[in-house]
């Protein structure tokens, strides 16, 4: 379920139907609800939702590919125990999932490139046209389920015991993440004017400490 998840979530960013499922902050509690636990998915959801929140997939631009990663960042969630280091490991490693995505993103899109050129100098018939945008489509679909099934698999494969790291260096780390976060989205949205940057920094620091104290 999870691999259809993500693949559903791959296809949405740009391929077909772009309901917005393959968003972070949707991908994550759809996940975690997958999983038992929607409000872990949440959680990894919001973070990696504020990093991609300066990706415009208009054109040729290449961003990581958020849905697949996001599925990866709430199993991770909801299989370790709770706490901040679960939620810092999450981000980063829905954030790696999705930059290795994005180079499987820029693969098909260089074969789809080809399928089309295979048409020659003749007028493609309908039913060729329809052959071509469907085989694109499912190929998109695969990739992005076999990308979070293979991200999972080496999730549960990885030695990591989080038991030993200490609360307070994890919880720090994690609102240093979540204001940088925040101060690039702002930054980008802002077309780089450093007033806006350092009031990134302090709305992801406040906003991050509130909610996890409250």
């Amino acid at each position: 379920m999870l691999a259809v998840l993500g693949g559903f979530t791959g296809i949405d960013a740009v391929s077909c139907v772009q309901a917005m499922v393959g968003r972070p902050i949707v991908a994550g509690p759809l996940a975690g609800l997958v999983l038992g636990d929607p409000i872990a998915g949440m959680w990894v959801g919001v973070l990696l939702e504020i990093l991609s929140l300066h990706q415009l997939p208009v054109g040729a631009s290449r961003g990581w590919d958020t849905g697949p990663a996001a599925v990866a960042g709430a199993v991770v969630a909801t299989t370790t125990p709770a706490g901040p280091a679960a939620l810092l490991l999450a981000t980063g490693y829905g954030v790696l999932v999705g930059w290795v995505g994005s180079w499987t993103v820029h693969l098909l899109r260089r074969f789809n490139a080809r399928l089309v050129a295979d048409v020659g100098d003749g007028i493609p018939s309908s039913a060729g046209l329809a052959w071509r945008h469907l085989t694109a489509v499912a190929l998109d679909l695969l990739r992005a389920a076999a990308l979070t099934l293979s991200a999972i698999w080496l999730y549960t494969r990885l030695p990591i015991d989080l038991e030993g790291v200490p609360v307070v260096a994890a919880a720090s780390l994690l609102l240093v993440t979540a204001s940088l976060a925040a101060g690039v989205a702002v930054r980008m949205m802002a077309r780089g004017r450093r007033v806006w940057t350092a009031f990134g920094f302090a709305a992801g620091l406040s906003g991050i400490i509130v909610l996890w104290l409250g």
